[in-house]
């Protein structure tokens, strides 16, 4: 009778074993599904802000090549005081993308050619002689929205500036097309990851529950063979 007993007892710590196990094996497979997700989400943001700040960073090297361009080709047209080229010169450029307009400043600050219907006051600003030599970037507002105004000396200031304004939303969403294209292919793998994840972990924690249901069965039968009393 006490033999019997002493199996159900036995039998039932076995199963007790084996289901904390099984939960902890479920818990430890949660665990890690979790940590994969968090990273994931943690790298996706990480590369976000890089990559937006590298581009941010090329579109602001774009605006100052473009406005160096307009400078080198304005400096021949203010020599020869050649001003319809000059005023069509500007007209092409502010006719690329995200271009909101172009001008140029003569070395007296007169505007003299503009790519405008009407030149806005909200693009004047006085400048010195130090500042119409050096290359600079303000922001400001056109038409009710944001500008990024890049400027550039001709000839280290002595013919005059050139001047090209970029909308502000039109860089934001070429920037956040190129994240598009550069983060869903990222985000797909880690989803496709995280799924494989899933997929096989559920066959090996069956596979390591039955191992250790197959040791510890095995074990007990070698604990009752020691204890039992030989006739």
């Amino acid at each position: 009778m006490s033999s019997v007993y002493d199996a159900l007892i036995k039998a039932g710590k076995k199963n007790e074993t084996i289901s904390s196990l099984s939960l902890s094996l479920r818990g430890i497979s949660l665990e890690w599904k979790i940590m994969i997700l968090v990273l994931g989400l943690l790298f996706l943001v990480i590369v976000n802000q890089l990559m937006g700040r590298a581009l941010r960073i090329q579109m602001d090297e774009s605006a100052v090549l473009m406005t160096t361009n307009l400078s080198d080709a304005a400096a021949g047209y203010l020599a020869s005081k050649d001003v319809l080229q000059l005023q069509t010169t500007v007209t092409k450029y502010a006719r690329l993308n995200r271009v909101a307009y172009a001008f140029i400043k003569d070395r007296e600050g007169k505007v003299i050619a503009h790519s405008l219907a009407t030149f806005s006051p909200e693009l004047e600003e006085e400048l010195t002689s130090d500042q119409r030599r050096q290359v600079s970037r303000r922001e400001l507002t056109l038409q009710g929205k944001t500008v990024y105004e890049t400027r550039e000396p001709i000839l280290e200031g002595r013919l005059g500036t050139a001047h090209i304004g970029i909308w502000a939303d039109a860089v934001e969403r070429e920037i956040d097309r190129a994240l598009f294209m550069f983060l869903w292919p990222i985000t797909l793998g880690l989803l496709a990851a995280v799924i494989i994840v899933v997929i096989l972990a559920r066959p090996l924690i069956r596979a390591l529950r039955r191992l250790i249901e197959l040791r510890l069965g095995s074990h007990a039968r070698s604990k009752q063979t020691v204890s039992t009393p030989s006739k």
